[in-house]
């Protein structure tokens, strides 16, 4: 893992973009950045990011990113996530919580 990397390729989109925008204006020492849920497997792939937030927990996501957070999975109201070894679930996701847990995932990849 190279950088402070935080993806983001949840749907929908206009979420997905807003959460990033917020996450940047917040830790702008991160690199935050929003793709296309069709293009996140091979971004965490080349990238290797610290943490990956998604719609669809795939294999490349579970074994290359440092952690993840599934929101919202096929519309389900549950947040699912595994930052430094250890799995939480909940019904929803607030940018607060969302903040904690990239903080979180970068210091446990320091």
């Amino acid at each position: 893992m190279g950088d402070d990397l935080i993806l983001l390729g949840n749907e929908p989109r206009a979420y997905r973009e807003a959460m990033a925008a917020a996450l940047g204006a917040l830790r702008p020492a991160l690199t935050v950045r929003a793709v296309e849920a069709a293009r996140l497997d091979a971004e965490v792939a080349r990238r290797r990011p610290r943490l990956v937030v998604c719609s669809r927990l795939t294999d490349a996501v579970r074994s290359r990113a440092g952690a993840w957070v599934l929101l919202y999975p096929d519309g389900a109201r549950l947040v699912a996530s595994r930052v430094a070894g250890e799995e939480a679930l909940g019904a929803d996701l607030g940018l607060a919580e969302l903040v904690a847990l990239a903080d979180r995932a970068v210091r446990a990849a320091a």
